[in-house]
């Protein structure tokens, strides 16, 4: 059972991408909840990181397969980028509308502004490679 999680895990999930953006979203999470006090921030910071790194490690994987689909590079890479960049800053405004988020266009905007020029990036990089792993 474990190892058919792992294999999923690895098919669709960019670990090191997911990492980098787990630590960077939690840190920035972190810093914003800081005058709450070192538990409400470090909890937070927590919470943001274990749904960023399977959040944005599946979307970073979708992302380099997209780029590599379409045999006009450039399409590829727009494509790539404008699909990845909507689902996530879909998907964290949905998270912080739920429930909990006091302002949720406020907390999606690290995403909406950090989440397209890296699409845009992972996917140009991966279309000159032609690869669609991980670097």
């Amino acid at each position: 059972m474990l190892m058919r999680v792992k294999t999923i895990l690895d098919a669709n999930i960019d670990y090191g991408g997911a990492v980098v953006s787990a630590t960077a979203l939690g840190l920035i999470v972190f810093w914003l909840n800081r005058q709450h006090g070192a538990a409400l921030a470090s909890s937070a910071a927590l919470k943001q990181a274990t749904y960023t790194f399977f959040a944005a490690g599946f979307i970073l994987k979708n992302n380099l397969r997209l780029a590599l689909k379409w045999a006009d590079r450039p399409t590829g890479v727009l494509r790539a980028a404008s699909v990845s960049s909507a689902i996530a800053i879909g998907l964290t405004f949905l998270v912080h509308s739920v429930k909990g988020t006091a302002e949720p266009l406020l907390s999606t905007l690290p995403t909406a502004l950090l989440g397209p020029p890296t699409f845009l990036l992972v996917a140009w990089r991966a279309s000159r490679r032609g690869v669609g792993g991980a670097d």
